[in-house]
């Protein structure tokens, strides 16, 4: 959740820094717009080079430079470094997201990685919650500075806990959890790896040839990015990018609609981002629950025995008709409580009736991102990367045309225009993934399978 948390969390204290750096908002709002481009874009060099050469390097390097960007954030006096400083903050954290959904692509069986995806989505979609909750206080009492100190010490605290505890979990290294690792993939106290002496039965393979680590060295970007033009892949790409873009816009919009609506001091605002994160927080758990069932119903419909031990055998499982079942109901539901959150704010009703929408929002919200990974097993980080750069893309167009447009129309209409397209969108692209994923993805593995052949 670091991404989203760094993302948001100055959100309340945007105007004050906007006086403080004596600029205007359609430049604060730019501090924002690029936060998550880079978001989008850091992950398809570092996800890829998680799969190659381990997720513990990664995560060692890239939160090094998350540490070292949030001190000199809070060190900085003008905008200019405000901008580039967040962008290299954007850098550091966003890969978490991505190799997050890697891990547990590592760790969890299909029939059960529902849940446990559900939960690493809950904490995601919390940070955007959390964030503006300590961001309002903090803010208000401290000065914002010290929202960017506290960055630092969380971080700091993460990237020391990962150097000395968090184990390797990348199947190229580790096989199933009984190799023991080696060098930066090995932790410096590994109480949470098993202990076993089983260096002469490596897997073939798992430690790469000298030459293979010196090209793991240099990862290609374009490898994420053509995955947006495979049609199985694309589907569900846009399909989860769409709803987190309404998602991410909605949040985005309450500090200065609840300022000029109802005149909420930051710290008041802050604390409005509770009802989400209440939402959120009982829907990951729904959700969860209702992924592995949907995946136990569609196993029983076509006779398949699930695997709970080894994992099931994806190839010839319709893993796609499991995750889109039941999606278009979560989605309807989500259009329908952003669409009401509009209009509340338009008609400034009493402000808890908004709240009440974005609680229901966060409750029915739905994610494609076990999917993501599951489509592509042999390489769930770059896989991963490819859902973070659609996701931030989307959302960074969301962001970047809200303010104009609630502007020249209104929040009702403007929420009204955003839920209409979500929900044409995202309800044909879940009717296609059920429908035509599968067949779309067997032919795509065909084609990729002989071109490793020839």
């Amino acid at each position: 959740m670091f991404s989203p948390l760094t993302a948001n969390i100055y959100l309340p204290c945007v105007p004050v820094i906007q006086s403080e750096c004596h600029t205007t908002l359609e430049l604060m709002n730019l501090t924002i717009t690029a936060y998550i481009v880079i978001q989008g874009i850091a992950p398809t060099f570092f996800s890829q080079l998680s799969d190659r050469i381990g997720r513990r390097p990664v995560y060692m390097l890239t939160f090094g430079l998350f540490v070292g960007s949030s001190i000199g954030l809070a060190l900085q006096d003008s905008y200019a470094a405000l901008l580039v400083l967040r962008m290299v903050q954007s850098f550091g954290s966003s890969v978490s997201v991505a190799i997050g959904y890697a891990v547990v692509a590592d760790i969890a069986a299909p029939a059960e990685r529902g849940r446990i995806m559900a939960l690493t989505m809950m904490m995601l979609n919390l940070g955007p919650v959390i964030a503006p909750v300590i961001g309002g206080p903090v803010c208000y009492h401290a000065g914002w500075r010290w929202i960017f100190w506290i960055l630092t010490i969380v971080g700091g605290f993460f990237l020391l806990a990962v150097v000395l505890f968090l184990p390797e979990t990348n199947r190229k290294i580790v096989g199933n959890g009984s190799v023991v690792a080696k060098g930066l993939n090995k932790p410096i106290l590994p109480f949470l790896v098993p202990r076993t002496d089983v260096y002469a039965h490596r897997p073939a393979g798992v430690y790469p040839s000298f030459w293979h680590r010196v090209r793991s060295l240099t990862p290609n970007p374009l490898t994420s990015a053509v995955l947006v033009f495979q049609k199985d892949t694309s589907c569900v790409l846009f399909a989860a990018a769409t709803f987190y873009m309404m998602y991410y816009v909605s949040q985005a919009s309450l500090p200065a609609l609840y300022r000029d609506a109802y005149g909420y001091s930051e710290s008041d605002i802050g604390l409005c981002y509770l009802a989400l994160g209440s939402g959120v927080f009982c829907g990951g758990q729904l959700q969860g629950e209702i992924m592995d069932w949907n995946y136990r119903m569609t196993a029983k419909e076509v006779g398949w025995e699930v695997n709970h031990i080894g994992g099931d055998d994806l190839s010839r499982f319709p893993i796609e008709r499991a995750r889109a079942r039941m999606a278009w109901l979560f989605q309807a539901m989500q259009c329908t409580w952003a669409l009401a959150y509009g209009w509340a704010v338009h008609y400034r009703v009493h402000p808890a009736v908004p709240l009440i929408f974005q609680f229901l929002q966060g409750l029915f919200g739905y994610s494609w991102n076990a999917l993501i990974v599951e489509i592509h097993r042999e390489s769930p980080g770059n896989a991963s990367a490819a859902g973070n750069l659609t996701r931030c893309f989307l959302a960074a167009s969301g962001v970047a045309i809200m303010e104009p447009l609630m502007a020249a129309m209104g929040p009702g209409p403007f929420f009204t225009l955003l839920s209409g397209v979500c929900a044409v969108v995202g309800i044909t692209l879940t009717v296609t993934i059920r429908t035509k994923g599968m067949k779309w993805r067997l032919a795509r593995e065909k084609a990729e399978a002989e071109k490793r052949e020839s």
